[in-house]
């Protein structure tokens, strides 16, 4: 498809040095946008068609690798090229732009690979930073059994560092189910603060952003549906149920607040000490309560 096959562009060719491009997908994602995103860039194109799904689909043509693929939820590569990548965005209204398929004569095979090797596929990028993390489609990566070993990414889990993500998922739905029985008990909603203090912090962290649908918290349980760095995990949960406490704990009823914390959360830590521990949550506990837990 042209790369823009369509007149009057909503926006155009805004520049990826002073646009974040996450960012932009995110308003117009809470704007029930439909329509198209295209992003290019020295020797790649992308276009990302919003059609009100969670998971759009994404277009791709690296022309140094030779590729030209379409699949569903491949953000993180699009919004790593524009971060790295100087280049123009453009956006594109209408429900005629919201999908790949114009017509029979336009319509974009689901996977299309014009190298001389056609089993090669994108990869994901090297290295993950917070805002550059975005899920792929599919269920909860790390729920109920631990991957094997050979499919653990060396990016997530350098050899011989701890694998075992069944249990720290876990154990974070403990810890925060604790820290959500002390919110509560103070009076306050805590869903309702989580879910504003993980907006809050999307840019960083952006699997954290509810419209993705990569990370999910109900009565206990949390579920994760994208490949996250630990230390990435744990700094960005520890510091939403930090931020989550410092809004209740203030003025008079502060200390009872942060003790009521600390003892919901000592319960977690004694019986999960070791995955607390391995994980990097442990050093965050008394940050997360502002005050000492053990």
């Amino acid at each position: 498809m042209p790369a823009d096959s369509k007149p009057n562009p909503l926006y155009e060719n805004l520049d990826t040095t002073f646009v974040n491009l996450w960012s932009l997908l995110r308003n117009l994602s809470q704007r029930e946008f439909i329509g198209r995103v295209h992003v290019e860039s020295k020797d790649y194109s992308a276009d990302i068609f919003l059609n009100g799904s969670s998971t759009p689909l994404v277009h791709e043509i690296d022309r140094a690798a030779g590729t030209d693929t379409i699949e569903a939820g491949a953000l993180h590569r699009v919004v790593l090229r524009a971060r790295e990548t100087p280049g123009t965005i453009s956006v594109h209204e209408g429900a005629h732009e919201a999908s790949p398929h114009q017509d029979s004569t336009d319509a974009i095979p689901a996977t299309v690979d014009v190298s001389s090797d056609t089993s090669a596929q994108p990869t994901k990028p090297d290295c993950f930073e917070p805002a550059a993390l975005l899920p792929e489609s599919g269920p909860p990566l790390y729920v109920d059994q631990p991957s094997p070993a050979t499919q653990i990414n060396e990016d997530i889990y350098p050899t011989g560092s701890y694998q075992d993500w069944p249990a720290i998922l876990s154990t974070s739905g403990e810890l925060i189910g604790a820290v959500e029985r002390a919110i509560n008990a103070s009076g306050e909603n805590f869903n309702s603060l989580l879910g504003a203090t993980r907006l809050e912090l999307a840019d960083d962290y952006s699997f954290l952003d509810p419209i993705v649908n990569a990370f999910e918290y109900e009565h206990g349980v949390a579920t994760l549906r994208q490949e996250v760095p630990v230390r990435v995990f744990v700094a960005a949960l520890s510091e939403t149920l930090r931020r989550i406490v410092n809004r209740v704990a203030v003025a008079d009823r502060a200390r009872r607040v942060r003790e009521r914390v600390a003892l919901e959360m000592l319960t977690v830590a004694r019986a999960r000490a070791d995955v607390l521990d391995r994980s990097g949550f442990q050093s965050q506990l008394d940050r997360i309560a502002g005050t000492r837990v053990m």
